[in-house]
């Protein structure tokens, strides 16, 4: 029949002026050929209507009714009870990054990039027990803190070992400057020697 178009025999879909037009939904037979199941439910239950909204939960904001495109965005510090938990930083304390860090011998012929390091690239050795720890990406001001620590050179790897910055302006945003000696304050190149900077 001329402006119909029959699915296994039946009027599920009609044509009138270019315009097509799918044929009572709701009913099971039709709903069957169109591929939407047979139950012959209302509309409403079909789709998901603008009177439903997404809802932003903890660590999000956004959301709203659907009768637009709606954005989810993540918003939380470091500080938020499920980062926390996540890390095992238990207590009201708040949470800071080590920004740079690494480990070295101090002994090596070419000390390089260490044995490994975050945000560090290569170790200037300016001499016996001196080196500057440079950094891949700039601190954000040069007043951080540095742990410093380091055991033993391959003579004597028990006794009492020292690090501590080369002087007051030691630390720049671009790395920091380190000296390591023996108890009585000689230089040495160290075995192990490890950085670690927070800020």
């Amino acid at each position: 029949m001329a402006g119909e178009i029959q699915l296994n025999g039946t009027t599920a879909v009609t044509e009138s002026s270019g315009v097509i037009t799918l044929n009572n939904v709701n009913s099971a037979t039709n709903r069957s050929n169109l591929g939407l199941g047979t139950a012959a439910t209302t509309a409403a239950s079909d789709y998901i209507g603008t009177s439903r909204s997404i809802t932003a939960g903890t660590g999000l904001t956004g959301g709203g009714d659907l009768s637009a495109n709606r954005t989810l965005s993540v918003s939380f510090s470091a500080d938020e009870s499920a980062v926390k938990t996540a890390i095992n930083a238990s207590g009201s304390a708040n949470i800071y990054a080590c920004r740079a860090w690494i480990n070295f011998n101090g002994d090596a012929s070419t000390i390089g990039t260490g044995r490994n390091r975050g945000n560090c690239g290569a170790v200037s050795d300016h001499g016996t027990g001196d080196y500057t720890v440079n950094f891949t990406n700039a601190m954000p001001t040069a007043d951080y803190a540095v742990s410093l620590s380091t055991n033993g050179n391959s003579s004597d790897a028990h006794n009492t070992y020292v690090a501590y910055l080369y002087d007051n302006s030691s630390r720049s945003t671009s790395g920091v400057r380190i000296v390591t000696t023996s108890a009585g304050g000689s230089h040495l190149n160290n075995l192990v020697i490890t950085v670690a900077i927070f800020c």
